[in-house]
């Protein structure tokens, strides 16, 4: 019983650290915690990629063109990060309804390990600054 109870609080507390929302730290700005009914709506794809496999190739063909962007769902497009990532290193900031669905989240792991290379493993760090 113990062990499950030591489970329970173990899995609860790996549920809530890892999830997929920005970080809100703008407390001057209400709006920007508010989650809307459209934020958790069906994804809406970037360039109507529909699986990870699309997703990946569309990043690395992006690299390949010297295109760095980010995709972010439309809660995370009203946090600092997304301006601040525009703003320090030119990335372009791709907006999409909805939650972040699988095959933008396969695009953005590729681009996100290319935005670290390119500009350091602490990129979004500064940028959440």
């Amino acid at each position: 019983m113990h062990n499950r109870i030591i489970g329970f609080i173990f899995m609860s507390l790996i549920c809530f650290s890892c999830n997929n929302v920005v970080r809100v730290n703008d407390k001057n700005n209400d709006e920007k915690q508010i989650i809307r009914q459209s934020d958790l709506e069906e994804p809406e794809n970037y360039n109507r990629i529909e699986t990870c496999e699309d997703g990946e190739k569309l990043a690395m063909k992006d690299i390949e063109n010297g295109n760095f962007k980010y995709i972010f769902s439309s809660f995370g497009s009203r946090q600092n990060l997304p301006k601040n990532l525009e703003k320090l290193y030119g990335i372009e900031i791709i907006n999409v309804s909805g939650v972040l669905g699988k095959p933008n989240k396969c695009y953005n792991d590729i681009m996100y390990k290319e935005i670290q290379r390119k500009f350091g493993t602490d990129a979004f760090n500064k940028a959440m600054e």
